[in-house]
C-alpha cells in the first residue's frame, strides 16, 4: 500500500518533465526557453511597475484628499473661512506633516501585525492534526488580534488630524494623539468599529453585484469607499476638537503649547 503511493506521488512529479520533453522549445538551455524567460521577466517587471505606481499614485491621492477634508472640517469648528486658492495653498504647505505621520502609522501596522504572526503560526503548526481545536483558536485569535488593532487605531487615526491641524508631525504627532484620546478611547474605537462594519457592507454587496456588472460594480464600490473615508476623516476631526475641548475644561494645560512671542527686556525684573 505504501509503495504503491509513493509510485503515485513521483509519477505526479514525472509528469511536468515529459510535458517539457515533449515541447522541443520550452526545454531549458534551448533559445526558445531562454526567450521566453527573457519575456515573462519583462511582463513582470512591467506589471509589478505598473502595480507600484498605482499603489503610489493612490496613496498620494488619498493624501491629498484626507488633508483637504481636514482642512475644511476644522474650519467648522475654529470658524476660520478659506476661499479654492487659500485652502489650495494651506493644503499644499501642510501635506508633507501627515504624509511623515502616515508614514509612521503605516510602520506601527506593519510591527503590530508582523508581531501577532507568531501566535497564529505557533497553533497551526502543533495543533494542524487537530482541525476543530484549530479552528477555535484562530477564530478567537482573529478578533483578539483585529479588536486590539481597531483600539490602537484610534491614536493612528487622530495623530494624522494632528499634523493637519497643529504644527506638529510623527512620532510627535502620535505622543499628542495619546494625550488627547486619553479618557476618550471607546469613543474612538465604536468610531472605528462603526466605518468598518459600513465597509465591509459595501464588500459584501459589491461581491455580489461584480459577477453580473463587474465594472460598475467595482465603479460604485470604490465611490462608496471614498465617501466612507471622507466621512470618516470629517468625525476623527470632530473627535479631536472634542477630545482637546474636555482637556481644557480638565485644565489639562500640559499640552498647550508654549507661545513663540520674544520676551521683551522691560518685562525682566
Amino acid at each position: 500500500m505504501t509503495m504503491s503511493k509513493l509510485s503515485g506521488f513521483l509519477e505526479l512529479l514525472k509528469a511536468p518533465l515529459k510535458i517539457l520533453s515533449q515541447n522541443a522549445s520550452a526545454r531549458p538551455g534551448t533559445p526558445d526557453f531562454t526567450k521566453l524567460l527573457v519575456a515573462i521577466r519583462e511582463d513582470t517587471g512591467i506589471f509589478l511597475g505598473i502595480e507600484v505606481a498605482y499603489m503610489v499614485i493612490f496613496f498620494f491621492v488619498s493624501l491629498f484628499a484626507q488633508t483637504t477634508v481636514i482642512i475644511i472640517a476644522s474650519c467648522y469648528y475654529t470658524g476660520n473661512d478659506f476661499s479654492l486658492k487659500e485652502l489650495v495653498l494651506k493644503v499644499s504647505k501642510t501635506w508633507t506633516r501627515p504624509f511623515v505621520t502616515s508614514l509612521w502609522v503605516q510602520l506601527l501596522a506593519l510591527g503590530y501585525t508582523s508581531f501577532f504572526l507568531l501566535p497564529f503560526l505557533v497553533p497551526s503548526l502543533v495543533l494542524f492534526d487537530h482541525r476543530t481545536i484549530l479552528i477555535t483558536i484562530l477564530i478567537f485569535l482573529a478578533i483578539f488580534f483585529i479588536t486590539f488593532y481597531i483600539y490602537l487605531s484610534v491614536v493612528w487615526g487622530l495623530a494624522i488630524v494632528v499634523s493637519v491641524v497643529e504644527d506638529s508631525y510623527g512620532y510627535s504627532s502620535l505622543g499628542k494623539a495619546k494625550e488627547l484620546v486619553n479618557g476618550k478611547r471607546v469613543h474612538g474605537f465604536l468610531l472605528n468599529l462603526f466605518f468598518i462594519l459600513v465597509l465591509v457592507v459595501i464588500a459584501i454587496i459589491g461581491s455580489k453585484l461584480s459577477p453580473a456588472m463587474p465594472i460598475v460594480g467595482g465603479v460604485i464600490q470604490i465611490l462608496l469607499m471614498g465617501t466612507i473615508s471622507m466621512f470618516q476623516s470629517m468625525a476623527y476631526t470632530g473627535f479631536y476638537f472634542q477630545c482637546k475641548n474636555d482637556m481644557t475644561k480638565s485644565g489639562g494645560l500640559e499640552y498647550s503649547r508654549i507661545p513663540a512671542a520674544p520676551v521683551l527686556d522691560q518685562y525682566i525684573p
